[in-house]
């Protein structure tokens, strides 16, 4: 995944399209879905490649083409989006727009066994796809970890995108773990984002993933037993890591 990595500091949220994506276009976004690494492999989950007349958009401007998510759960919700991340990383990489809709609805001919759980609605877009780093409004990177040392990868984090950005993650750790905690958001906030935070911890979680393997070490994530709670927190898993030559 690490040739993804040049786009998340470019990447940047599609509202406008000037049209559809192109037939070669969509074949390779719909060959790169079926090769998208799971953060969860035991959670099952499933993408479909949709058009505006598969979408009720409500309030919202229609977009060309959707990648629709289902799954089941939190950590389905989770998986769809260290998954799906990977796919408008991978978008923005082919000079397309795309931006994540939590309030369309699909329409009632869409049908799956799973939960539908988001869109990632794409296209041609009427107005820039990439950004420069310095226009990232985010949190500062004290906000965000309390792991010193770790700058160049976890700056990668620190960029993710996230409903109406929230950014409800935390990461302690460091020397060979980056445990994640999720904030636990007060009633209003709740209410608002509670049920996207699944979905953007695992947004966040494909970015150190994929920082992580840019920065020259393999990882694996597992959902600890031992680790240390957080004061207004909820702990969602930990990444192991090690150097690629295993030094």
């Amino acid at each position: 995944m690490k040739e993804l990595y040049p786009f998340i500091f470019r990447r940047k949220s599609t509202r406008k399209y000037r049209g559809p994506a192109s037939e070669d276009e969509l074949r390779e976004i719909e060959d790169h879905l079926g090769k998208l690494e799971p953060l969860l492999e035991d959670v099952d989950t499933e993408f479909r490649v949709l058009g505006r007349e598969d979408v009720k958009t409500r309030m919202q401007p229609p977009a060309p083409h959707y990648i629709a998510a289902f799954s089941d759960g939190d950590p389905g919700k989770t998986n769809v989006g260290f998954m799906l991340q990977q796919m408008d990383l991978r978008i923005s990489g082919m000079g397309l727009g795309s931006c994540w809709q939590g309030i369309p609805r699909l329409r009632d001919h869409v049908k799956s066994d799973l939960d539908f759980v988001i869109l990632l609605a794409f296209g041609a877009a009427a107005e820039p796809v990439h950004r420069e780093h310095s226009e990232f409004k985010r949190k500062p990177l004290s906000e965000i970890t309390e792991i010193k040392g770790m700058d160049d990868i976890l700056e990668a984090v620190r960029l993710a995108p996230s409903a109406v950005n929230n950014q409800p993650w935390y990461l302690t750790g460091g020397n060979g773990k980056i445990h994640a905690y999720c904030r636990i958001q007060n009633p209003l906030k709740r209410r608002l984002v509670g049920r996207w935070n699944p979905i953007d911890m695992g947004i966040a979680l494909a970015h150190l993933r994929i920082s992580l393997e840019y920065h020259g070490y393999r990882s694996e994530f597992r959902v600890l037993d031992d680790v240390d709670e957080l004061k207004d927190y909820t702990y969602t898993g930990t990444f192991i890591y090690g150097a690629e030559n295993g030094q």
